[in-house]
């Protein structure tokens, strides 16, 4: 479910991703307020669908904890979630990139994350060989690893953090603790996560 809400205090462009038992919760800087993507299961996406404006802050406030109070919700919206992934990437001299090549969930920002780097491959291919049907086909044969990668990363990293098993819980909070005390680690998965494939020996 996506809406917009204004936090109290500001946002100062800091956007927050909260893994909650129902799916990730994340806020995302909108000019002054928040884009809300909010997870949930379909019959409780419908539930706080049907909630009023001040039982939606509350619902909200709720999952995201009391770092910063929410106001004035905007509309709500209700998507829902299936990945799916283009099996050829090229038609004649057309070419799937993005979200017209594979819809993923969108923890982590991944799915934008996989757009841009399939934009800035398939760029390199044809300054370098030109158009032709050659240089097409083996930009969708060098985009595969880093598309099914990206898309297993996801699918995986969502089974993890909405699972409630008491050893699965403990391990991904020592991860994220692990994560957050030494820039190193976190650096090595930020780049991963940023250049896919790419970043990889």
């Amino acid at each position: 479910m996506i809406a917009e809400i204004t936090p109290q205090p500001g946002h100062n462009r800091r956007a927050w991703e909260r893994f909650t038992a129902d799916g990730p919760l994340a806020l995302l800087p909108l000019g002054d307020e928040y884009s809300v993507v909010f997870t949930l299961p379909p019959d409780k996406a419908d539930a706080v669908l049907a909630l009023d404006d001040s039982a939606f802050t509350a619902a909200l406030q709720e999952q995201f904890g009391m770092r910063m109070t929410f106001r004035n919700p905007g509309p709500r919206s209700r998507f829902p979630l299936a990945l799916r992934m283009r099996e050829s990437l090229v038609r004649g001299s057309e070419v799937w990139i993005g979200n017209t090549a594979q819809t993923l969930h969108p923890v982590s920002g991944q799915g934008f994350n996989l757009g841009l780097r399939d934009a800035w491959q398939l760029a390199e291919m044809l300054l370098e060989n030109g158009v032709d049907r050659g240089s097409l086909e083996a930009y969708a044969a060098s985009r595969r690893l880093d598309r099914h990668g990206s898309a297993l990363f996801t699918d995986q990293i969502v089974r993890a953090f909405s699972n409630d098993f008491g050893p699965l819980k403990l391990a991904r909070g020592l991860g994220l603790l692990a994560l957050d005390l030494f820039p190193p680690a976190r650096h090595f998965v930020a780049r991963r996560m940023i250049w896919g494939a790419r970043a990889w020996p």
